[in-house]
Order: C-alpha cells, then structure tokens, then sequence
C-alpha cells in the first residue's frame, strides 16, 4: 500500500529550498510514496522543482482563515500518513491538527538558541544548519538522512540560457537584492566588483533584480551591452536555468544564494548583519562566504532591523576587492573541474566476489577496461567508490581492501588505464563486529562522502558527472549528489531491476547489461536524467 506524506512549508524561497534534502531522503526509504507539499501560491513553481515532490497544494496569497481550513479539510481527505511540519508557525500547527494522520513530527526551530545567539552572541562549538533541522523531522521517525545538500531540478544540458557574445568565457551572476535593506551589501559596490572581475577574468555579467529594485537597477555595472546581460523579475525556474549555467554566483544572504547551491553553481554569498551560526549559510560544496566579525552582529534573526551605527560595518569592511579575490579563485577552480565517472567496485567493475579480500581474485568485467579508456579520452576521470563493510564485520581488513584496490589498478595499468583515484568506506551502522567501524558515517553510499572528497581532491564538477553501479544505492548516490546515474545487470543489477518492476517505482532510470553498454550510452549522450 503507498504512503503519503505532507510536507508543510508555507515560505519563502530559501527556506523551501532547504527543504528538497528531506523529500529526496523520504524518496530513498520508501520509493513508492508518495509526497505532497503544502506552500504558499507563490512558491508553487519552487516546490515543483523539488526531486521527489509528487504533488504541490497552494495557500492563495492573503486567504482567509476560513480559506485555509476548507484547503486543510481537502488535504485530510487525501490520506495522508505522516505530517512534517518544517515550518512551525500557527498555519503549521493548525494543519497538523485538523489532518488526520498516523504519524506527526515538527522540526526543532531553536527559538531559544537563535535568540541567545543574537542577544549575547553566543553561537556554541557546533551550530545546526537548518537543514540538518529539518531532516531531524525524519530521524525521528527513524528515516536515515543521506542527503544534506539542497537540489532542485533544472533544465540543465551544457547551453548557455541565452545568446551572448563572450563565448568561452566565464559567466557570473550578480544578485544584489536582499529581503531587507539592511541585508544589503552597497549596490555601488556590487557593480563595481562586477565592473573588476569582468576586466580581471573577462566574464560577462548577468545583473538579475526586481524591477521594483530602483537602486538596482540604476546602478548597475557600467559594462558594454554584449558583456552585460540585465534580468529583471525573471521568474525562478528561468532564473535557476541561468545560474545553472554561470559559473559563480555573487548574492547577499538571501533565497538566491540558496538556489545557487540547489543547482550545483557555486555561491559567494555576503553575510553582513546575519550570521552562519543562525542556520541559514549556503551548502553547496564550493560555497563561500565574505565576512567580517563584528560586535554587534548578528544583530537580528533574518537581518531586518536597521544597524544603530553610524555606519554598517558588517557590510562597509567587505570591499569590493575582497570580493573580487574570491570570485577569481571560485572562477579558477571551475574553469578546470572535470566531470567524472564515478564506478561501483565489486559487480560493476570487477566480478563480484562475495566480500572479496585476496587479490587473486579480481577478474575485470569484459570491456570495461577499454570501455573507461574511451571515457577518460572524452575528458572523464575514473573513479571507483566501494562500499565495503566487510572489514566492519570482520571479514576483511583495510589492508585487504587496499591489495585488491592495487590489483584492479595494476590490471588497468596494464591495459593502458589509470585509475584516478580509489576511494571505499569500512563502515556499517549496525552490523559490524569491529567497534572501530561500526557506526553511521557520511561516506557509506548512498551518503555523498565518498564523491565529495574526489570532488574536492580531484576538482570534479558532480553536476557532470555520472555514476555507474549495480546497486540502488549507487543510483540514489547519483541523485543526491546531482549527477545522473546509470544500473547495470551485472552484480546485483539484474535483482534490483527486477525489484524497481515489480514497484514500478523508478521508470526513467537508464539500466544497461554491463559498464560497457552503459559508458557507450554515456559516451553517445544517450542517458537520460532519472526523475
């Protein structure tokens, strides 16, 4: 029987956002759900970008109370399993009373631990970021939490958005509104930045603002038209299509730097009044922040009360050289990060041998080696990521791992192939008989770890890359780290598909008899993008 889950979030953008790693973990523990989400009008387009969200219920700007209970008594009549409640707030509290559901939980909004931080700016060792919050809805009900990254679905295939005469170059978007004034690095300063990293790096500028943004639009950078591009209220599924596209983002504290990271383009956001330990500092892998320390900040929960200074030196010691700095570094990085192969081990790769410990036994899959051959010579690197808790529950040990690691390498060596970079996580949660591994890590697949570090180490751009094994978590790892995925028949693929058919519960994932088959289908751009 399908559960059904709602998802209560009534604004605004960042915050929904934030929420996408919680539906895409929902979709990894029970993937025949289904999810409904619960938002304001206004954010209809944002909820349905989210991956996972099967149905989006909208509150109409200014409804009455009377309006919203007639669309809770709706929502009761849908079934609904088990309420998150991700906003704490009246509406939110209304709706999970008046729903009738097995199951409630509510996120925890640290009231208290927000206000000490601003009144007595006291932030603790380790502050929660909101989404870990959030997801704490799922551990409740004992979901695991794999994913703690924001994604949003884009139309994302290598094209530029739009025609522009710099091709070859970097593009860079500027997003210089904010919620409140206060929460505003100097327009002048924007533009000027813009004005220096386009004259430094040669990038053209997309200028994105409100037209009700006269300030922003006024000031804009004193650039040619053919290196600048304005976009005024673009609606958020095409300006997600464009940030996808840049190669960084320049936003102050705001939903826009949150979209950046949910479409995988890094974020160099400007935290003047706010501060990350609040809960709401971008997440993307290659997000930065520009700060200064200042005694007064933060000086209010989301930046809206007017500084009491005589200037705003959160904001007036952020240069626009310092931001200039930082941008050529984000642009550097991405001017030279490769897509990758990410490759399961055992049963994609080699031959699967049950907990294989002796080196003796790796036997390469036929083709693969020339198969990966002809992906690295496409720009691809190849990197292999392995589950392996065996060495958890005492059936192998590191060492044992890293001689049949070394043996794969030597039997691609041979035939032309290097590896990049072998990468494998001992651990189990719970079913380890070596106390040293067992427990829950970050880079067991499907949790991210693994790829994150060959991201960082190797300069990888997980948006382009694709992983490849015989295995669901191989494929959910591809979803969260928002690469696409590929299932071979080898291994276990042939069950796990088996499975998917008789759930019917993932119809858009390419499956291949073998990493031959599938790299030729990578190779041939013929692999589509699993929903």
């Amino acid at each position: 029987m399908q559960t059904t889950y709602l998802i209560i979030r009534f604004s605004s953008l960042g915050d929904i956002i934030l929420t996408s790693p919680v539906i895409l973990n929902l979709k990894i523990a029970d993937p025949a759900s289904r999810i409904i989400y619960l938002t304001k009008e206004r954010y209809r387009n944002v909820a349905e970008m989210i991956r996972g969200v099967d149905e989006v219920v909208t509150l109409p700007e200014g409804a009455s109370a009377a309006k919203l209970f007639n669309l809770l008594l709706e929502l009761d009549s849908k079934g609904i399993d088990t309420v998150f409640d991700l906003h704490g707030s009246t509406r939110s509290w209304l709706g999970r009373k008046i729903i009738r559901s097995n199951a409630v939980t509510v996120y925890p909004k640290r009231r208290m631990e927000r206000w000490r931080a601003v009144r007595f700016k006291e932030f603790g060792e380790n502050y929660p970021h909101t989404i870990d919050l959030y997801n704490s809805a799922l551990t409740q009900i004992g979901v695991d939490t794999p994913a703690f990254r924001p994604l949003l679905n884009v139309g994302r295939d290598g094209e530029k958005p739009f025609e522009f005469e710099d091709e070859g170059k970097p593009l860079v978007l500027i997003a210089p509104g904010a919620a409140h004034s206060n929460k505003k690095w100097p327009v002048s300063w924007f533009a000027e930045a813009a004005e220096i990293l386009h004259h430094e790096s040669k990038a053209t500028i997309v200028w994105a603002v409100m037209s009700g943004d006269e300030d922003s639009q006024n000031r804009k950078p004193k650039l040619a038209d053919k290196h600048l591009k304005v976009l005024a209220d673009t609606s958020i599924p095409e300006l997600a299509d464009v940030i996808a596209a840049s190669s960084l983002t320049i936003a102050n504290d705001s939903g826009i730097a949150h979209l950046s990271s949910a479409v995988g383009t890094p974020v160099l956001a400007l935290f003047g009044p706010t501060h990350p330990a609040l809960g709401f500092a971008p997440r993307g892998i290659r997000d930065r922040i520009i700060q200064v320390e200042e005694h007064c900040r933060p000086c209010s929960l989301h930046g809206g009360r007017p500084c009491y200074r005589d200037e705003q030196f959160c904001f007036n010691r952020i240069t626009p050289s310092m931001v200039v700095d930082e941008s050529l570094k984000v642009l550097e990085l991405s001017a030279s990060a490769a897509p990758a192969l990410f490759i399961d081990r055992d049963g994609t790769l080699i031959e699967n041998r049950h907990y294989l410990a002796d080196p003796d036994g790796v036997e390469i899959i036929p083709g693969g080696i020339d198969a990966l051959k002809a992906a690295k010579a496409r720009g691809y690197r190849i990197v292999v990521l392995s589950n392996q808790s065996g060495v958890a529950r005492g059936l192998m040990t590191v060492e044992d791992v890293e001689r049949v690691n070394s043996r794969v390498g030597e039997l691609c060596a041979a035939e032309g192939l290097e590896i990049d970079r072998f990468y494998y996580c001992p651990h189990h949660p719970n079913e380890g008989s070596d106390p040293a591994f067992t427990r829950s890590c970050d880079c067991r697949k499907p949790a991210p770890g693994m790829a994150e570090q060959a991201a960082h180490e190797l300069n990888l751009d997980l948006r382009r890359s694709i992983v490849v094994g015989d295995s669901h978590v191989d494929t959910y790892l591809g979803r969260i780290i928002g690469a696409r995925s590929a299932l071979v028949r080898t291994g276990y693929g042939a069950q796990v598909e088996a499975e998917w058919k008789r759930g019917q519960i993932e119809p858009a994932m390419p499956v291949f008899d073998d990493l031959p088959a599938a790299v030729k289908a990578i190779l041939s751009r013929h692999l589509p993008e699993a929903v």
